[in-house]
């Protein structure tokens, strides 16, 4: 499933647990930043799991690995990302899920 995030383009792909297992052992789902992908494991198809993939996305199109923060900017960048953000990533997410629980 393809969605767009901050004007970007980025691929959802759910893959059964086995396959996902394979490639990524341990882990519900997890975002491939430098393709703009993230892979999720059919049975943890939720909004939680959608939603906390997505933050990984964000975060990284908004270069904040880059910057040099000390504690509380980073808070402050985390707050005003989801004041600014938030609704936005949960909408995202409900519609990946209700895409793949069909």
């Amino acid at each position: 499933m393809l969605i767009h995030l901050l004007h970007k383009k980025w691929r959802i792909v759910v893959r059964s647990d086995k396959v996902h297992e394979e490639k990524f052992p341990e882990t519900h789902a997890v975002a491939i930043l430098e393709d703009r992908k993230i892979y999720v494991r059919r049975s943890s198809v939720t909004v939680e799991t959608i939603a906390h993939e997505l933050v990984h996305a964000m975060v990284h199109e908004l270069s904040f690995t880059e910057l040099q923060l000390d504690d509380d900017q980073v808070e402050e960048f985390f707050c005003e990302m989801f004041a600014k953000y938030g609704r936005n990533l949960i909408q995202i997410a409900e519609s990946v899920v209700k895409h793949y629980k069909k």
